[in-house]
Formats: C-alpha cells, structure tokens, sequence
C-alpha cells in the first residue's frame, strides 16, 4: 500500500508528554514525502512548541480545532457554557477521589475553547513524574468506573499521561479525522494512523476503523512502525 498521508496522536507518540520533539524524531518526519498530520488533545499552541517547527496539520483539542499546513483555520467547534457546568460537576466529584498531593493544585483544569481537559497531576509536570503516576492509565480507568460521565452531549476520553479529555460527543479523533479526510478529497485507503491510545477508552480507540492503524509505545517505537510500513 502506498500511503500518502500520516496521521499521528501527540503526546506519548511523537513527543514525550507536552515536551518538544526530539532532534532525531523532527529529522525523520521531515525527510517524509508523506503529508503529516497531528491530532492531539493539546490546543494548537501547545502544538506548535511541541513540533518545534515541523510542518503540519495541527488538528488540536482531539481535531476540534483543525489548522492546514498553511496556517488557514479549517474549523473550530466550542462547547457550550451550559455543558463546561456538566463538565466541571463531573470533575468536582473525580477530584474528590483522587491523590491530591500533587505539585500545583492550579495546573488541573484547562478550558482549551472545544475541550476540558482535567490532569490528576498537573499539566505542566515533570513529564517522567506524570508518566510514573498514571502512564499505564490505571488510575484515571478507576476514577471512571468509581464516577461514571453522563451527559447528552460530551463524552469524556483518557488523554496523554494524567488527562481526562472533555469534548463535544461524537467530535473526537476517528470523527475529525474522517471529516479532514473528506474535506481533502483523500483515499482512506491512502492514510495511516499512529497512536498510542488505541485501546478501548483510550483517546485514539476512536480512529479504529475509520482508517489503518498502527499501536506504539513511545516516540522511537513510532519511527521504528513508521519505517516498518513505508519500508524506508
């Protein structure tokens, strides 16, 4: 199969957990032919500290937030404010569960503009600190068993290495990434998807079946599966 576009999740797949790409990782995506785009629940501001000028779709906020490679907006879809309560009431419960010696009490919430995104450790933490404390997702699947999330409109996903992902329900990675691909007038047969959230409940389980995808451990597994399938 000759693939022509590549998709892949931020955090825990191209880059350490909200840290820049690394020198060796930036190299080789920049060799590809291959367009490149990257969906994360981050906001694209984030992103672009993350890649640290690699060209890409940045597909923020689980692809809410959806910027072309030429810096043209393609789409921003918000939540309600009416739906931040619902979301912030389910949040005031998990926190009550959770361990609260952490390093910033205020580095918990961010309202990201078409996501919530609530991190049990704090999202400006050591990266290593926040892996060690809930990189194999235990805690957070727990704190959904212990509370589940109802709503009409929001669904609430396991994001990156402490995060709980709030967004518009339906609107998460598979549909935003179909909806590019739509837009594009691409082959789905043509793009591939690398993540490391592939399982069920996991971020990037949404993608499973709209396109190809490849399940990773971290950013060097990644090139590695990359190299795998395009055989360069």
């Amino acid at each position: 199969m000759a693939y022509k576009h590549l998709f892949f999740d931020m955090d825990g797949t191209v880059t350490p957990s909200r840290s820049k790409i690394s020198l060796d990782v930036k190299a080789y995506l920049t060799s590809l032919e291959q367009s490149i785009g990257i969906i994360s629940g981050s906001h694209n501001r984030q992103m672009e500290f993350q890649v640290d000028g690699l060209k890409i779709i940045k597909m923020g906020q689980n692809g809410n937030h959806t910027i072309d490679i030429d810096g043209t907006e393609l789409w921003f879809d918000k939540i309600e404010e009416s739906e931040k309560a619902e979301i912030l009431d389910h949040i005031k419960k998990v926190w009550a569960l959770c361990d609260q010696n952490v390093p910033d009490k205020a580095d918990l919430i961010e309202d990201r503009g078409s996501q919530i995104s609530l991190s049990i450790y704090g999202h400006h933490a050591d990266p290593e600190a926040k892996k060690a404390f809930d990189g194999d997702f235990v805690k957070r699947k727990a704190l959904l068993e212990a509370v589940p999330f109802e709503s009409e409109t929001i669904e609430v996903r396991l994001g990156g290495s402490t995060c709980l992902d709030y967004f518009k329900k339906g609107k998460n990675k598979g549909y935003n990434i179909a909806r590019l691909i739509s837009h594009k007038g691409w082959k789905r047969e043509e793009c591939i998807f690398f993540g490391d959230a592939l399982f069920p409940g996991g971020n990037d389980e949404t993608v499973v079946g709209v396109i190809e995808t490849i399940s990773v451990a971290n950013p060097e597994d990644m090139v590695q599966k990359v190299k795998n399938k395009l055989r360069i």
